[in-house]
């Protein structure tokens, strides 16, 4: 089978380590024939290319074409001039579907919300080809803020992905209950500054019946698979000596774009009003990852808070995260399944996660020790601070929970392995390929 994996750019996230590694894992199976189109060749992470994508995987983009890239440029400034926009956009369409079709692709599984205006909403509508969607929340996000207008779009997949159970059963039941005012509001503003797609969409959005706000075609809930370090194993202990960190600090580590729906300043909080309550402590926050909410926390801070290290944007987490002690993951109003919350798992390192959307499936799976706590939220969008709070001083006081979650978290870790990953992704392929004869 030829298989064609596409993401709307490479932009560090962990939907699109999802899809590399997911195209890379089926790639090295041998399975498949596996091609990559990237649909914002000017938005890529060039480190997180090369760590996560096999190169039996042929990545394809405008950029593999230059001097059609470069006369695709040349047209679309003139023709804008003309007040005719978009067509450096329409030549990526003609691109991809000029792929699909010279390389015979059997089957194209996109990393994005289908919606209105997708890419592979025209590749439906003009080619035969079967489309499976993995959808990263941005179907929970749409619902959360009361907008069904995509569900005519997403039913044109063949499948729909859902990264946790919770996603799935919003998805069928359409998001009912799921939307308070507040909810709507936040949902608005952070799909406004973080996901485009699916903003322009509840601009745009077409008045639907309600027989077309049905989901009808297959949803299925696959967990994000994980790769695990590779190579000898990160010394804690010496990057902790490194960072000037005592033997004895308590560290607090937290990963992800430093935007608003990541919950920076809600952790910035509860770590300060904990290392206030316990100043006998030693107590440290590992902060890694870029954007407005940590440059914002750093201007700040300035030097006061020497115990808040900032590191940047990090190629290897693993790094970093076998320094940490406990990791924070208090994200807002919608979230996938964080891969962080797995990567810190694997260095026994327990999670504090909000309560929110598939976060749950990973720290506290039914029928297991919980590889750490949930944090309360006000209204199903924000953390409580005081929650927050209170789940770090827990750690703080009590070790043996630190030691007994820690333990947990090495254990849940198994459920995110890439083989599991590989083989319901390769059974659902199969499964789709035979529906469509």
């Amino acid at each position: 089978m030829r298989i064609l994996y596409s993401t709307l750019n490479l932009e560090k996230a962990g939907s699109h380590v999802v899809a590399l590694t997911l195209a890379s894992g089926t790639a090295e199976a041998n399975r498949h024939q596996v091609y990559y189109f990237n649909q914002g060749e000017q938005l890529v992470d060039q480190g997180m290319v090369e760590a996560y994508l096999s190169p039996k995987v042929r990545l394809i983009d405008m950029k593999s074409y230059p001097k059609l890239n470069f006369l695709a440029w040349k047209a679309n400034a003139v023709l804008r001039k003309l007040g005719v926009p978009g067509f450096h956009e329409a030549c990526k369409t003609a691109l991809l579907l000029f792929t699909i079709v010279r390389h015979r692709i059997d089957l194209v599984h996109g990393h994005e919300a289908l919606v209105k205006n997708s890419r592979l909403a025209k590749v439906i509508r003009l080619l035969s080809v079967p489309v499976v969607i993995t959808d990263h929340s941005g179907y929970t996000m749409l619902l959360k803020v009361g907008d069904r207008s995509f569900i005519p779009y997403a039913n044109q997949a063949r499948a729909i992905v859902e990264v946790s159970k919770y996603s799935a059963d919003i998805l069928r039941h359409r998001g009912e209950g799921e939307n308070s005012e507040k909810m709507r509001e936040l949902g608005k503003k952070i799909m406004a500054a973080d996901y485009q797609a699916e903003y322009d969409n509840l601009k745009d959005k077409d008045l639907v019946s309600e027989a077309n706000t049905q989901v009808t075609t297959r949803v299925v809930t696959i967990y994000n698979g994980v790769v695990r370090h590779q190579g000898t194993p990160p010394n804690g202990p010496q990057i902790r000596q490194q960072l000037g960190l005592a033997p004895d600090t308590l560290v607090f580590g937290m990963i992800g774009r430093g935007t608003e729906q990541k919950g920076w300043l809600y952790a910035l909080e509860a770590y300060q009003q904990l290392t206030a309550r316990h100043p006998e402590r030693r107590c440290a926050w590992l902060c890694m990852g870029e954007g407005p909410c940590l440059e914002q926390m750093q201007a700040a801070l300035g030097t006061t808070r020497p115990d808040i290290l900032f590191v940047g944007s990090v190629d290897d987490p693993h790094y970093y995260m076998s320094a940490c002690d406990v990791g924070l993951v208090p994200s807002c109003f919608s979230e996938g399944l964080p891969l962080s919350i797995v990567e810190f798992f694997e260095h026994g390192v327990p999670v504090i996660g909000s309560d929110l959307c598939g976060i749950p499936e990973a720290i506290t799976p039914p029928g297991q020790e919980p590889g750490g706590l949930l944090i309360a939220m006000d209204e199903g969008t924000t953390p409580l601070v005081e929650s927050l709070r209170a789940h770090m001083e827990r750690y703080v006081l009590e070790p043996e929970l630190l030691t007994r979650h820690g333990a947990a978290a090495r254990r849940i870790r198994e459920k995110f392995d890439m083989e599991p990953f590989i083989d319901s992704h390769d059974q659902l392929y199969t499964q789709v390929m035979a529906s469509t004869k």
